[in-house]
């Protein structure tokens, strides 16, 4: 290995694998087997590949203010995490400046490189931003990460473990052997993340999962999803978002085709949009407005000195089931 610092070929030499592969696996874990992630995954943690917490230049002068950089303002999910994060900066009597990245890399960097000097702080929710760039940030502004793990910089993810372990029960009660998931962006680390679980979750029960993809995380990007579906249907059908799920079966009304009745759906978040849709989706519970309130507290306990930096903090998910998925020309499992 080589002196000083770890670096991707010292894991890589570690876990016997190319470095590119152990770039896929920190950037885009879709990209790579189980297997080899957790291979690369151990790898990393025996060498201590960024263990370290990255190294915040001092702040000079307090200036009350913090940001939130997002893909998507329009985002229910990301909204929530907004509002919980400027009710945290209402607490501590702090303004908070809000940015939006379009799901832009190049742009969140020019968003964070221009909101830097003006702020204590930053929170990165749903980053696109590669791991590198976002450790380089992290030098200059004290970061959190949200919804992402970036090794070095304090962390907040949704845990989607238990979420998807319930869903997979529920297909596999339910009586379906084939899935169809209508997937996210390509440069969202989640989407990869979130795919791999899945994938994984219904491989050990032995449903077998397509993958649709890449789509726009939104009504529309569900929509555009039907016509690839029906070449191939699967009867069951898991979405990225609620979002997505609910453009889906939208655009599959235009085709005749009618949920529960031709088709079951579930999707993610647990959005007010699901809630309302007809039929009412089934969908992974989680919590953006948890996730931005300890995003926030932490980054104002480091602005206080009160918590060492890196750390990765998990909110938890649950199964809601609703009137948008049941057996096969049956009753709901």
């Amino acid at each position: 290995m080589s002196e000083g610092k770890v670096t991707i070929r010292d894991v890589a030499r570690e876990a016997g694998v190319s470095p590119s592969t152990v770039s896929r696996a920190f950037a885009r874990p879709d990209r790579v087997s189980a297997a080899t992630a957790t291979i690369i995954f151990d790898a990393a943690n025996r060498l201590g590949y960024h263990s370290e917490p990255v190294q915040t230049v001092p702040l000079r002068g307090i200036r009350g203010v913090i940001a939130v950089i997002v893909p998507d303002i329009a985002n229910q999910f990301l909204s929530d995490v907004i509002r919980a994060v400027q009710h945290e900066c209402d607490t501590h009597d702090y303004a908070l400046i809000v940015a939006e990245s379009r799901e832009s890399a190049s742009m969140e960097r020019t968003a964070f490189d221009r909101i830097a000097p003006l702020v204590d702080g930053a929170i990165l929710t749903s980053s696109r931003m590669p791991d590198a760039m976002i450790r380089k940030c992290a030098q200059t502004r004290p970061i959190v990460s949200a919804n992402r793990i970036v090794r070095g910089v304090d962390s907040v993810v949704i845990d989607i473990n238990d979420g998807v372990e319930q869903l997979a029960d529920h297909i596999q009660r339910m009586g379906f052997d084939r899935v169809t998931y209508l997937d996210g962006p390509a440069t969202s680390w989640s989407v990869g993340f979130r795919w791999h679980t899945v994938s994984q979750a219904c491989a050990a029960r032995g449903i077998a999962a397509r993958r649709l993809w890449p789509g726009a995380p939104t009504v529309e990007g569900g929509f555009a999803f039907a016509g690839k579906y029906l070449d191939d249907p699967t009867g069951m059908v898991v979405a990225h978002n609620d979002l997505m799920a609910v453009g889906f079966m939208a655009a599959m009304r235009r085709q005749g085709r009618h949920c529960p009745q031709d088709y079951s759906i579930a999707g993610f978040d647990n959005d007010l949009i699901g809630q309302i849709s007809q039929p009412t989706l089934t969908t992974v519970r989680q919590s953006p407005a948890l996730m931005g309130t300890r995003a926030a507290r932490i980054l104002f306990d480091r602005l206080k000195g009160e918590r060492p930096a890196q750390d990765i903090t998990t909110v938890p998910t649950s199964l809601i089931i609703r009137e948008s998925t049941r057996r096969p020309g049956g009753e709901g499992a």
